[in-house]
């Protein structure tokens, strides 16, 4: 055995044994394993690399010198097909041998600016291949948190030391197609570098968030809210306005089933994923905890606050934690798990606390939009719907919940059939009344009881026929919706339909429509708020008036 193959098993022993020392994190902007790629990296941080992506069977390209045949050898050692030959030597017949390997499927990398430098400059070689094949290059970076530099080495050549943190990041593709410009698109290529770079070396540890967040390539925030209309839809300002300040995080949100059509194809989420209650058991939340493991989550935001949202906190196990809680704070043990952001007082509405949240985040809160959105092809398919239901478009529409999730924030049927004839005794419009097939605590037979008891007979009863993506755009295209508070009159409020919400028990400052296009009509009683959900007394819903709900509807409608 000769010297450099004695030096490069030394070599190679001495990385593995310190490489098994490292706590590694991987950012995957792009999966090189997925995605067909060639990989540019820097000369100097070449070992924490090599170690990191070991038993990839990747190609790489090292140059013909003595201190690249030693490379050469510790990358075999590590499971990499080195190609020799560099811009200086060899380099024709290398490319060729590259471009090869790279269309039977391998995986190929560049030390980019190698053998000799100039440091951080790119050299044509990674272009070529990327221009030749058409696929991107993918800048990528291996820092260890503790290094020896070699200070008199051309590339600032960067040993690992044992027991380091080491970030692997996998940046953004760059495309480089038959027509562009190599020397616009090395430019890319270094700005893309030293992007990542910059990063794993100034921000990646640090405990500050918003520093974090602002230099991270594409930082993965994970947003937890799973369930009820309304609670989905107080949380939306919030991920708006860290959408607008972050444009360039991913951002995931975790939903059950029952609200995932409210999210479904929003453009401030990048991944839906659904967590489907009807398939709870051990096997489900394990393959559940693996997913959400394998995404790499740099931030979770908690808005729930119950102990069903902070054990998916844990499940994903994200860098920083934060949350925000509903109506009465985190409970049940929640706020052992995240970081809870309070709001300004224990009256803040739960768009205000969440959007406490995003003012910690450095978001900008004070004009907020809930980000809901209603494409224009599903209100067209929804319009040739509702002409089959024989409802006239040519009328204004007045759509009615009469249900809610508690049979105390229910208005009284006979007063929404009062109410009816009274609305189409001075207007021709279609009366349409909406909700769900069954309701939080059965809404059946509601639809049944108004319209037995009005005298009104062309009511066009929709109850249990739309699909949540539907409601939506029946609410964006109506003229008035009346409801109780409930999921869909906050939808309402979200869309900035002409609305009307009879509330009861609850507080309006806390939980009722927060801004939009809505009236309010509540009464004040002594035992106000509660949360007594089977209440018969009901003052606060039989104070209010057919004929006051009216006067709301003639302001709302005009003469």
């Amino acid at each position: 055995m000769n010297k450099l193959k004695i030096l490069s098993f030394i070599g190679w022993i001495a990385v593995r044994i310190i490489g098994k020392t490292f706590r590694i994190r991987k950012i995957k902007i792009v999966d090189i394993d997925k995605v067909q790629s060639v990989c540019a990296f820097w000369h100097g941080d070449l070992i924490t690399s090599f170690y990191v992506n070991r038993n990839k069977n990747a190609v790489v390209m090292i140059s013909m010198s003595k201190d690249g045949e030693i490379q050469a050898n510790v990358a075999k050692y590590f499971g990499y097909i080195p190609v020799r030959g560099s811009s200086s030597r060899g380099g024709n017949k290398a490319l060729a041998e590259i471009v090869r390997y790279a269309k039977e499927g391998y995986i190929t990398g560049f030390a980019v600016d190698g053998p000799k430098g100039p440091i951080h400059k790119v050299k044509p070689g990674v272009l070529f291949v990327s221009q030749t094949l058409g696929i991107p290059v993918v800048p990528i970076c291996a820092v260890a948190s503790r290094v020896k530099i070699l200070e008199k080495s051309w590339d600032k050549f960067k040993i690992p030391m044992p027991f380091s943190k080491v970030i692997m990041i996998y940046g953004s593709p760059i495309k480089i197609g038959p027509e562009d410009n190599l020397e616009e698109k090395a430019i890319a290529v270094e700005d893309g570098l030293n992007k990542i770079t910059d990063f794993a070396n100034d921000y990646a540890w640090t405990k500050n968030i918003k520093d974090y967040l602002k230099h991270h390539p594409q930082p993965k925030i994970l947003i937890i809210q799973p369930s009820r209309m309304g609670d989905v839809i107080f949380a939306l300002p919030a991920v708006n306005a860290i959408k607008k300040q972050y444009p360039h995080a991913h951002i995931s949100w975790i939903v059950d089933e029952r609200c995932a059509g409210i999210l479904k194809g929003n453009d401030l989420i990048d991944d839906l994923i659904i967590f489907d209650r009807t398939k709870i058991s051990l096997s489900y939340v394990i393959k559940f905890y693996k997913q959400l493991r394998k995404n790499g989550y740099d931030l979770s935001i908690d808005f729930h606050g119950l102990f069903k949202s902070a054990f998916i906190v844990k499940l994903a196990g994200a860098r920083f934690k934060l949350a925000s809680s509903s109506t009465n704070g985190m409970r049940e043990l929640s706020w052992l798990f995240s970081k809870e952001i309070k709001p300004k007082s224990v009256d803040s509405h739960c768009i205000e606390r969440h959007l406490a949240v995003a003012k910690y985040l450095g978001c900008p809160t004070e004009n907020f939009e809930y980000g809901l959105n209603v494409a224009q092809e599903e209100i067209e398919t929804l319009k040739k719907r509702l002409e089959q239901e024989k409802i006239d478009l040519n009328k204004k529409i007045v759509a009615i919940h009469p249900g809610g999730g508690w049979i105390s924030r229910r208005w009284q049927t006979e007063k929404f059939a009062q109410l009816i004839d009274l609305i189409k005794a001075k207007y021709n419009v279609n009366i349409v009344l909406v909700g769900g097939k069954e309701g939080g605590a059965s809404e059946k037979g509601l639809n049944e009881e108004i319209i037995s008891q009005a005298k009104t007979k062309d009511i066009i009863d929709l109850t249990g026929k739309l699909q949540l993506k539907e409601l939506m755009a029946f609410l964006k295209i109506c003229n008035l919706f009346i409801a109780n508070e409930a999921g869909p009159m906050h939808i309402a409020t979200a869309l900035n339909t002409n609305a009307i919400a009879i509330l009861g028990p609850t507080n309006a400052k806390r939980t009722g429509p927060f801004k939009g296009n809505t009236v309010i009509m509540q009464k004040k009683v002594e035992c106000q708020p509660c949360r007594n959900r089977q209440c018969i007394k009901v003052d606060c819903m039989n104070l209010i008036s057919v004929e006051e709900v009216f006067e709301s509807v003639v302001r709302k409608l005009g003469a």
